[in-house]
């Protein structure tokens, strides 16, 4: 009985760290497909540590015209349930951030679409600071 209930608590626990993996790569998995487009914009850094070279922090960047910019929308809600949101809309202009947090690093993920109904641009802003 006792080996069921470990079996079953290392199941759960195994279940509960794939989750906010996953919900990160919805919205890294949408930025890679965009960033390989001719019509997409797509900047990236790299900051390292300069006596280890140990990367500290990562910044991307993508910039969409289009109407494929309305997939950012919903990724962004599907990543919402994953960390902690903020949305805030300003006439024609939506603002999103997820901000997700885990032992190793902290995900800043932020949205900026432009139009009322259908977005014809979105601006994907990563942050990835890595924890020492």
């Amino acid at each position: 009985m006792n080996t069921k209930r470990q079996l079953i608590a290392f199941l759960l626990c195994c279940f509960a760290a794939v989750l906010p993996c996953h919900a990160q790569n919805s919205i890294d998995e949408l930025v890679e497909n965009f960033s390989t487009l001719g019509s997409a914009k797509f900047t990236s850094v790299v900051d390292r540590d300069p006596k280890t070279r140990r990367v500290l922090k990562v910044v991307k960047e993508l910039q969409l015209q289009g109407l494929q910019a309305g997939k950012f929308k919903k990724a962004f809600e599907d990543e919402s349930q994953n960390g902690s949101t903020t949305r805030q809309q300003d006439g024609d202009v939506l603002t999103m951030t997820v901000t997700q947090e885990s032992p190793r690093q902290l995900r800043i993920y932020m949205l900026r679409l432009v139009g009322r109904h259908t977005y014809h641009s979105a601006k994907v802003i990563i942050i990835v600071k890595m924890k020492t």
